[in-house]
């Protein structure tokens, strides 16, 4: 549903001529109540202009922007003044039509409309008015902003105060309005609770570079120095270091880049860097510049100038900011009258005394800032003389390690040196050594990548054929060792008369011949004793499974009868591992599981009677806090409790009756 908005606006001049009617317009009653009823219906006219300017609708967008500049200069002519609410409310519709804005060439032109929504009030202190409101809804909905949005709001940031300070200029810099448009700033911007430091920080960077770009050049250096004012005295009064710094960055060292001396320092710096830093000082260099190009494009150059561009462009268009006056001597008097007064932190008055000495050196004459001087990157500074570090090494090493120890560690070294030495000499006369030697030194051939394949297959078989034939040599040596030992344990065995049987599979023990470790199983058999070997479990299992191949092997079976391990460890069974989570049956039908049915046709609707009197027997609405329950909540108890007979007479029962 479209809404013509034709006639949601009053027309020019029917607030002031009296239009709308009322029945006692002498009485002073009546006048009070026709202002009220005007008030009420500007206020429905501009929430209607905020809810259409943040639709998704696109073109109804648009005509409301037309219409909304009408009815601001018709209003504006009125006898109805502009209060602060009132520019909050539209201000809100605007944020949130840029907003919903997209595309960038489509958001630049929609900020440069709201911006020049500033132009529609006759009265300039109007203008600041709803400047100010603009700074408001930007501080509290700053916060909100995604990293999606930011450009364009900072952008939109940018436009609304060119187009205010263009109102400015042109009013001739006011000092009354100078100081108001300040006190904006200062309650808005400035203020750490109401702001964040993004926004303080986007908004200090631009102001006096579009001052500069609006005025060109051409304001007073009183009106700078108010704006300098507000901005030393937030700086002096100040704990936060992150605001410090971006103050005396953006405002007091922008302001001394911005002046003549600062713009040469500049030239002179860019110049400097292109030929390498020639001299370790910037002033000892003779700086010539020369500007190429012919006449043709120098016209054109003094025609893009004409058309004021503020905004640069990629490879079209750059914009000249020029250099602002004014009196550093003054801006440091600012600082040291209000240097004692009760609102100076210490931090702040730490930064204050070397922003004084800047300016002062500044009004000698000179740039305090920048780099001035460079170490010089000549050769003859880095030139080295080898026989100086080589007495200097000496000297060291005598006083480390003595004049004999080092003599005979430097003997072999001095006689290698001295050959060398010679060589090189003749070298360097005939020139044939060094020619020869060059022919010797031939460059190796690269190898491709099938050959360097080649080579490591190669060596890997050497490797692996190496490790195979170590681990053929240690399996010799053992066998060799182990037949030994194997028969001295058969002389042993000879000598004892009794044994059960002898375990072939266990390792015999240490003797002294074979081994040098002595031990109990090591000495040899006294008299009186003996040595028994207790067979192990596999030699059991074998003997088992053979009585059972004997006794077990039938003609009728083709196969052997299986038997198990007596000696294995019984397996725990898994049911036993296994939790039961079965419900326990009925006693009439015990291991059956429980089955439940859902039978839907026994379900029924509620009749209208049965409904009818529900909602009779429901509390009635407003609930009434007076009145007793009819029913109580507790069940009643088949036993009465015991009343205390003395307690009769006071609440009035009848005990006969209770019981």
């Amino acid at each position: 549903m479209v809404v013509k908005l034709d006639r949601l606006y009053p027309r020019a001049g029917e607030i002031s001529t009296g239009l709308v009617s009322h029945s006692n317009l002498d009485s002073p009653q009546g006048h009070q109540l026709k202002k009220i009823e005007e008030k009420s219906v500007l206020v429905a006219r501009e929430l209607k202009f905020v809810r259409s300017l943040a639709g998704n609708d696109a073109k109804l967008r648009r005509k409301v922007l037309k219409n909304l500049r009408t009815w601001l200069t018709t209003r504006s002519k009125s006898t109805f003044a502009f209060t602060e609410t009132d520019f909050l409310r539209l201000w809100k519709g605007l944020f949130y039509c840029m907003w919903m804005s997209d595309k960038p060439l489509i958001q630049e032109n929609l900020a440069e409309e709201i911006a020049s929504l500033v132009k529609c009030f006759d009265d300039l202190r109007i203008s600041l008015q709803y400047f100010g409101a603009f700074l408001e809804i930007m501080c509290i909905e700053w916060f909100g902003i995604d990293h999606w949005r930011i450009d364009k709001f900072m952008m939109l940031v940018r436009r609304c105060t060119r187009q205010m300070l263009i109102l400015m200029h042109e009013a001739q810099w006011p000092n009354q309005h100078v100081k108001s448009l300040m006190q904006h700033i200062e309650k808005t911007i400035l203020s750490t609770d109401r702001c964040s430091f993004g926004l303080t920080k986007h908004f200090n960077e631009l102001f006096l570079e579009e001052i500069a770009k609006v005025s060109e050049g051409d304001v007073n250096a009183e009106t700078i120095h108010t704006i300098v004012q507000t901005y030393a005295i937030r700086l002096l009064g100040t704990n936060d270091r992150r605001l410090i710094k971006h103050i005396t960055s953006s405002i007091f060292h922008s302001l001394l880049y911005q002046s003549e001396l600062g713009q040469n320092y500049q030239e002179k710096f860019d110049l400097w860097k292109k030929n390498n830093f020639v001299t370790g000082n910037i002033d000892d260099v003779d700086f010539e510049v020369q500007y190429e190009g012919s006449e043709n494009e120098q016209e054109n150059g003094d025609n893009s100038q004409n058309e004021r561009v503020y905004d640069p462009r990629a490879g079209q268009v750059d914009v000249i900011i020029q250099a602002i006056k004014f009196d550093p001597l003054k801006i440091v008097d600012i600082f040291e009258s209000n240097r004692f007064k009760s609102f100076v932190t210490s931090k702040g008055k730490k930064q204050m005394k070397m922003l004084v000495k800047q300016y002062k050196t500044f009004a000698s004459g000179l740039f305090p800032l920048g780099i001035q001087s460079v170490e010089s990157i000549s050769k003859n500074d880095y030139d080295v003389d080898i026989d100086q570090q080589v007495e200097e090494l000496d000297n060291y090493q005598k006083k480390l390690f003595g004049e004999d120890a080092v003599k005979k560690k430097n003997k072999k070294k001095v006689k290698q040196i001295k050959l060398n030495d010679s060589v090189v000499r003749k070298g360097l006369k005939d020139g044939a050594h060094l020619k020869s030697e060059a022919t010797t030194t031939k460059k190796k051939k690269k190898l491709s990548k099938s050959q360097l394949k080649d080579a490591k297959l190669k060596k890997l078989k050497l490797r692996r054929e190496e490790k195979i034939e170590a681990i053929k040599e240690k399996k010799s040596e053992s066998k060799q060792k182990l037949d030994v030992i194997t028969s001295e344990l058969k002389v042993k065995d000879s000598n004892v008369p009794t044994k059960s049987f002898v375990k072939t599979e266990q390792l015999p023990t240490k003797t002294e011949g074979t081994f040098d470790v002595k031990d109990e199983w090591s000495e040899s058999i006294k008299d009186g004793e003996l040595e028994f070997f207790l067979p192990s479990r596999k030699t059991k299992l074998a003997e088992i499974k053979r009585q059972d191949e004997k006794e077990g092997w039938c003609s009728s079976h083709s196969k052997p009868i299986m038997v198990k391990n007596p000696f294995a460890t019984p397996k725990s069974s898994m049911k036993s591992l296994k939790r039961s989570f079965e419900t326990s049956a009925p006693n009439d039908s015990p291991g059956a599981k429980k089955r439940v049915k859902i039978a839907l046709n026994k379900n029924v609707s509620q009749d209208l009677c049965q409904h009818i009197q529900q909602v009779k027997s429901s509390p009635q609405l407003p609930f009434d806090s007076t009145k007793k329950p009819s029913k109580g909540a507790l069940k009643p108890n088949l036993i009465p409790s015991p009343i205390n007979p003395f307690y009769r007479k006071k609440i009035g029962l009848n005990l006969k009756k209770g019981l």
